[in-house]
């Protein structure tokens, strides 16, 4: 399951981001994907809320997908992060 991998370094990278801002809750993650990626929005949501459930700072987080058309791009990037202070 590859989006399991995304999910789990995306959480890592945010969480990180949330506790050097104080973060009080993150709204959305913006992610930029390869045109060829297989990421799904729908499975990347499903997994990434089935990793945070129990913590109050992602209770409404969603991701959201842009695809790229540029094929030689990175198959994911984190675009922007929105949270709340």
């Amino acid at each position: 399951m590859h989006e399991f991998s995304v999910i789990d370094n995306l959480f890592k990278i945010v969480d990180k981001i949330c506790k050097e801002n104080n973060a009080k809750k993150v709204l959305k993650i913006n992610l930029k994907i390869n045109p060829y990626s297989c990421l799904d929005e729908n499975n990347l949501n499903f997994i990434f809320s089935s990793i945070v459930k129990d913590n109050p700072v992602y209770k409404d987080a969603k991701i959201k997908i842009k695809r790229t058309l540029d094929p030689s791009e990175r198959e994911y990037i984190i675009e922007d992060i929105e949270i709340e202070l």
